[in-house]
């Protein structure tokens, strides 16, 4: 019975997980040196976090199966970033009118009158 298990088992293999280990080993080692060659700026900052969305990608293809499973996945995966991008135009709408109604604070002030 362990035997067809085995052999339905369509996750990745030892040789992909090991490539996914030396990867993030190395994307790892590229953060330490770019913020050791560039210092604690924007650009470093920005390249870390470049690196920081490779290593996130790979962890979830790889170890959350969802190179394997996507399809399950679309359907909760495409509705989230249509409303979170919705709620980011809400919002900076929101913010930007509040400001401008008040531009001498960043907080709008309650007045009695």
């Amino acid at each position: 019975m362990s035997d067809a298990h085995v052999e339905g088992h369509a996750g990745p293999t030892f040789q992909t997980y090991m490539f996914v280990f030396y990867a993030l080993s190395i994307c790892t080692a590229l953060s330490f040196v770019v913020n050791w060659l560039l210092g604690q700026g924007h650009t470093s900052a920005a390249i870390i976090m470049i690196v920081a969305v490779v290593k996130a990608s790979l962890v979830a293809a790889i170890f959350m199966h969802l190179k394997f499973d996507f399809g399950k996945l679309y359907c909760i995966v495409v509705p989230v970033c249509i409303l979170t991008f919705m709620m980011v135009i809400i919002l900076s709408i929101d913010t930007t009118l509040a400001w401008h109604a008040h531009p001498g604070s960043s907080v709008p002030e309650i007045r009695d009158e």
